[in-house]
């Protein structure tokens, strides 16, 4: 492939096409970023309908906001990551103003940490724990054991530094050890 084809299908082209109110560059980048962006909110929120919802509104919102995306600032999966992540904190915070139940979230780390786990119930005991944790602890946690994302991108989508996603991933894996440890007393 030569460099003009590689570009003609980078995710920066298609969103300069996007901008240009084009059509089909847009459902490119839909069909192409749909899974991990849906992946992502599911882990935050934990409901299928609301990660549903919420993955819909990511993209009617990177259509509608276009313009707000520039290519030499961030790089348009981690812009993509944002919106999301914002919906997601809105969706949190109607849950909370409304006295509903904190949304469950089933935020999974990688299989072979999860099934290093004993049985069923210390599987359960982790994701309670997960769901415990505060919302840019938990972002930081999907991020970058989940999904796989450097510290550095990661930094990004939570508007702070890599030693700020290092030291939310420390508070997180050490509150998470604290109630698997108090639930085994």
């Amino acid at each position: 492939m030569d460099q003009t084809t590689l570009k003609a299908n980078s995710d920066e082209y298609l969103m300069q096409r996007v901008q240009q109110r084009d059509e089909s560059a847009f459902s490119m980048l839909v069909q192409r970023h749909t899974l991990s962006i849906h992946a992502f909110i599911y882990r935050l929120c934990g409901n299928q309908s609301d990660a549903e919802d919420i993955t819909q509104e990511t993209f009617l919102r990177l259509w509608q906001r276009a313009s707000n995306w520039t290519p030499d600032t961030v790089q348009f999966t981690t812009w993509l990551h944002q919106i999301a992540r914002n919906l997601c904190i809105d969706q949190f915070r109607r849950e909370r103003s409304r006295k509903r139940t904190v949304i469950q979230e089933s935020v999974e780390f990688s299989d072979s940490t999860i099934e290093s786990l004993e049985d069923d119930a210390q599987r359960q005991a982790m994701r309670s724990a997960i769901r415990t944790l505060p919302e840019r602890q938990r972002t930081a946690i999907v991020l970058c054991q989940v999904q796989g994302w450097t510290q550095q991108d990661a930094a990004r989508v939570l508007d702070t530094t890599v030693d700020g996603v290092q030291a939310l991933i420390g508070r997180a894996r050490r509150t998470l050890r604290d109630i698997l440890v108090k639930n085994y007393e």
